[in-house]
């Protein structure tokens, strides 16, 4: 009998015993994982580990032209690491994304994409905090007070008019005057801007917006999905103006010719392009060399040749009038989590948009 109460101590001990060595190994490795993103999240880097790391991939909504740009200016500063890159829309690289986390088959470590996809990867939980040295040149508005996006670039929106159509004296020089009975039929609207309408509606405040966006439909304008259409038909002369343009693309096209300018709006709405780390990344430290080199000076001006808006201070625009002296109003991205998709729809149903 003693012989068995014994035994059963000394087995309970040793239970105890085991339990208590794996939680202080679990205590020990859970400590480690907490160093490590702390270093992560405050903007160390690894460089020996990026060595071996030797690859990346960026998944990104903006044209694969500028991709390519970007991916070979970032391999000329570190040449012992590749840009591998996929494209697609905004929903679309969504998607993909979180079907692939779902699937235990995370693929990229870098995203560069709208505030849209980039807000439904955090709520995911697919992104890390990333406090790069670089986003001390950013604006409060232009980075995430937690860390997890900071903006590569700014895109401006106002009214472009082909300048054949629209006399001097009847170019806008506010939102209302899009309401003049003369435009009517005669404005065109890109499906793909929602930030357009979210921006307005933050600008103006939500009641007064939505008014004016239940005017402006009335005007019976031209739904497009696609930008470049957009653009390209304004300059052909298919209408007079384009309601949600965005004047860095106009200015590229006026540049190549085209009898297209932009209306000096009295405030622009102005929403970002962020970038940010996969909290799954296979290559946690290029994929932070990458971020810090797309909102670093020599990564901001590689933007601006392209030629896109940087959204870093002190690198100026090309041409600085997209910018400079121009009233901007920057959409709040935070107030957009969670309601995101439920405006874009709205966006869609207020234009009889598809």
């Amino acid at each position: 009998m003693v012989c068995s109460i014994f035994l059963r101590r000394r087995g309970t001990e040793r239970i105890k015993s085991f339990y208590g060595k794996f939680l202080a190994l679990a205590l020990i490795v859970l400590g480690m994982f907490s160093a490590y993103s702390t270093l992560w999240a405050s903007g160390h880097i690894d460089i020996e580990a990026a060595r071996k790391e030797k690859k990346i991939t960026i998944y990104s909504s903006i044209s694969l032209e500028d991709i390519t740009i970007l991916a070979k200016a970032f391999e000329k500063k570190y040449p012992w690491i590749q840009v591998n890159s996929y494209r697609a829309g905004k929903i679309r690289l969504g998607q993909r994304i979180v079907t692939e986390a779902r699937a235990g088959k995370s693929q990229f470590d870098v995203l560069l994409s709208s505030a849209f996809t980039t807000l439904e990867i955090k709520l995911q939980k697919l992104l890390a905090q990333y406090e790069s040295p670089e986003r001390a040149r950013f604006r409060a508005e232009l980075k995430d007070p937690e860390g997890y996006w900071t903006a590569a670039q700014i895109n401006t929106m106002s009214v472009a008019y082909n300048t054949k159509l629209v006399k001097r004296d009847e170019v806008p020089k506010d939102w209302g005057d899009l309401l003049n009975p003369r435009w009517k039929g005669k404005i065109a609207i890109n499906a793909n801007r929602p930030e357009w309408y979210i921006g307005l509606l933050q600008m103006m405040g939500e009641e007064e917006g939505r008014k004016y966006m239940k005017s402006l439909a009335e005007m019976k304008t031209i739904p497009l999905e696609s930008a470049t259409l957009a653009d390209e038909l304004l300059a052909a002369g298919e209408y007079p103006l384009f309601a949600n343009a965005a004047p860095g693309n106009t200015e590229r096209i006026r540049k190549k010719g085209a009898p297209v300018d932009w209306a000096r709006l009295h405030t622009l709405p102005t929403y970002p392009i962020l970038v940010s780390v996969s909290s799954r990344a296979g290559s946690p430290n290029s994929a932070r060399l990458m971020a810090d080199f797309l909102i670093s000076e020599d990564g901001q001006k590689v933007l601006r040749e392209i030629p896109r808006i940087p959204a870093r201070t002190g690198v100026e625009a090309d041409p600085p009038h997209l910018t400079k002296g121009v009233n901007l109003f920057y959409i709040n991205i935070n107030a957009m989590a969670g309601k995101a998709d439920d405006l874009e729809g709205e966006f869609r149903k207020t234009f009889g948009l598809r």
